[in-house]
């Protein structure tokens, strides 16, 4: 399907098409659909499947992306050879970011891309060969021990490393009993398969360790743009960025163009986040436009790019029914550029996402707003506000899904099934209402009546979604 948008009192999309409904029977600000960051990583890493990598903060990332975005900045890694390289500052830049969203989103889909030559093994006095999971030039990294088990002389025992951390640990009686591990595939060879590697295992005395070689990435494309696209196109996400990419990398222009394009034409109410300066004119409800970056209590300086990975975790997993102004960023104890008063309020009327430090030395979100700065008779300042936003995106995905899974083709165009839709997205509706993210409807606020062709349902609802308190004014008198 297309998409679904429909008409509402603070529009973000007008127009009515076809909106159907299913009831929800969970209060909408404990979604549990939501939280979900799709990451654009790109090629840096040499190591991992290519495309789409899930990933939550308990994930083994060494297995998954060669490297653990918790331990950057990373300055050295240890080679095959053990000697000590210094780690590209554009991963280690790509990770950061990572890191940043993990800290709030549920889950993150990051994108990588990932071809080449796997590395491998073989060598003449074992009975296996062995090659790296993943193409990549990281898989140069591993190596495989053969040693003598010293207590039992009838078993050998195969240890796996990727750079200088044990990754694998297996005690074999015979060469088939070896089984693959998250880093390594083996396979016997043809000259171990008569005896099933006893002459070669028995003649193992002293042990050995060998490298895995070969290993190439192939750099020709950082970012595939066809695949990213389609992944946007077909992954469910909330927010989109490439947080730690340099800030005028065209992947941020990439990724403002496609979001716009599938909000406005296939109703997927997807939010990219991007640093400014990423030479993107950004004036749309769906892009939140990041102007500053924060310190971590550790002293790490996080550039605006990196900052981008926390604003689109965090957007993300916000409830319908809650507001990101003043929250907190975590472990943060200073920005890394600050605005005076006069220079605050031009940004946040520029549409810009900026950070604060507080009196009490806390580094919070100035206001949670999107770029959308231009108003007209289909934009209004309260769609400049990502709360509100959420609680528009969330009917419309909410409609879209119940529609394409309840009602196409299932339930009759007549007015039983119109009543039956309309109580439907009444019921779903009072979820959103009891959670106070907008305000109680009646049933004379949603009309439904069928369409110029005998397939077309046309909904008008009017509501009012809510937002948090930012703004007091009090006069005191004595």
């Amino acid at each position: 399907m297309a998409g679904g948008t429909f008409t509402q009192m603070n529009k973000v999309r007008p127009g009515a098409y076809i909106d159907i409904v299913a009831p929800q029977k969970t209060i909408p600000s404990a979604d549990s659909a939501r939280g979900v960051v799709l990451f654009v990583g790109g090629g840096a890493l040499g190591w991992g499947a290519n495309g789409i990598i899930p990933l939550n903060a308990a994930s083994n990332f060494k297995k998954l992306l060669g490297v653990d975005p918790n331990d950057v900045p990373i300055d050295t890694d240890a080679t095959s050879t053990g000697a000590v390289v210094q780690i590209d500052a554009k991963v280690a830049s790509m990770l950061s970011g990572l890191r940043e969203a993990l800290k709030a989103a549920r889950s993150v889909l990051f994108y990588n891309v990932n071809s080449g030559t796997k590395a491998t093994l073989k060598e003449d006095t074992l009975p296996w060969t062995f090659a790296a999971k993943y193409e990549g030039t990281r898989g140069n990294d591993l190596k495989v021990a053969v040693t003598k088990d010293a207590i039992d002389q009838t078993k050998t025992i195969v240890t796996v490393y990727f750079g200088s951390q044990v990754v694998d640990k297996q005690s074999v009686k015979s060469a088939s009993a070896l089984q693959n591990d998250d880093y390594i595939d083996v396979a016997v060879t043809d000259a171990a398969k008569a005896d099933d590697g006893k002459a070669l295992l028995d003649a193992i005395v002293l042990g050995s360790t060998n490298s895995l070689t070969g290993g190439l990435t192939d750099a020709a494309q950082d970012v595939d743009t066809d695949a990213l696209i389609e992944a946007m196109e077909v992954e469910t996400f909330n927010t989109v960025t490439a947080a730690g990419q340099a800030d005028d990398a065209q992947i941020h222009q990439l990724i403002a163009t496609t979001v716009e394009r599938l909000r406005d034409e296939e109703g997927q109410k997807v939010v990219g986040v991007i640093p400014d300066g990423a030479g993107v004119d950004a004036d749309n409800e769906g892009l939140i436009v990041v102007a500053n970056g924060v310190v971590l209590a550790n002293g790490t300086a996080l550039t605006v790019s990196q900052t981008c990975g926390w604003v689109a975790a965090a957007e993300a997993s916000a409830n319908v029914n809650e507001s990101l102004t003043y929250r907190e960023y975590p472990e943060a104890v200073d920005v890394t550029k600050r605005f005076n008063n006069e220079d605050t309020i031009s940004a946040l009327q520029a549409g810009k996402f900026l950070f604060m430090v507080r009196r009490n030395g806390a580094v919070v979100v100035e206001q949670d707003i999107n770029s959308l700065h231009t108003f007209g008779t289909d934009k209004n300042q309260a769609e400049t506000k990502n709360q509100v936003m959420r609680v528009l995106d969330t009917i419309a995905i909410n409609t879209k899904d119940t529609f394409e899974t309840s009602f196409i083709g299932k339930v009759v165009n007549d007015a039983i099934g119109r009543d039956l839709f309309k109580g439907n997205r009444m019921e779903y509706l009072a979820t959103l209402a009891n959670a106070r993210a907008i305000d109680p409807i009646t049933t004379d606020d949603l009309s439904i009546e069928q369409g110029p062709e005998v397939d077309q349902v046309v909904v008008k609802l009017a509501i009012k979604p809510n937002d948090s308190m930012e703004k007091l004014y009090m006069t005191v008198t004595i």
